[in-house]
């Protein structure tokens, strides 16, 4: 009677531990938060799309960035694992200058009718169609050509 208790009492534990396993694995387990600097603590914004590039150093401007690409409070689950997006098209390389020091960068991108914002090592964020456009004004806006 007692070891009946007992094995009753391990294999309900064991199947909690298997079913707490089976939904952290379904559900991904970590989500990301989208990383933003403040815009008081920017110097300018470079955004650069087909050897295009633009520096917008407007606080007003740099508001309406970070406003834009902040959106509602962006989480997800994908991971980013690498320094830029792979098999993007139209994608935007945004590069955040700090006031006293110091570059940070995220891509906004379309791949397979979908549009993201990718912060690397972070995470990959879908955004809408209408985001990506405002922020791709921007880019031509007050151009200046770069070469690579």
């Amino acid at each position: 009677m007692k070891s009946r208790k007992i094995v009753f009492t391990v294999s309900g534990i064991l199947l909690i531990i298997l079913l707490a396993g089976i939904i952290y694995f379904f559900t991904g387990g970590r989500s990301y938060e989208l990383h933003l600097p403040l815009a008081e603590n920017l110097k300018s914004i470079s955004l650069e799309q087909n050897n295009i590039q633009t520096t917008i150093d407007d606080s007003k401007k740099i508001e309406e960035i970070l406003d834009i690409i902040g959106g509602e409070k962006r989480t997800t689950k994908e991971e980013s694992i690498q320094d830029a997006p792979v098999n993007a098209e139209g994608e935007i390389k945004i590069d955040f200058h700090f006031s006293e020091t110091g570059i940070s960068t995220l891509f906004i991108y379309k791949k397979n009718n979908r549009y993201y914002i990718e912060q690397p090592y972070n995470g990959i964020y879908q955004i809408n169609e209408e985001e990506y456009h405002s922020i791709e004004h921007y880019v031509t806006m007050n151009t200046e050509v770069t070469l690579h």
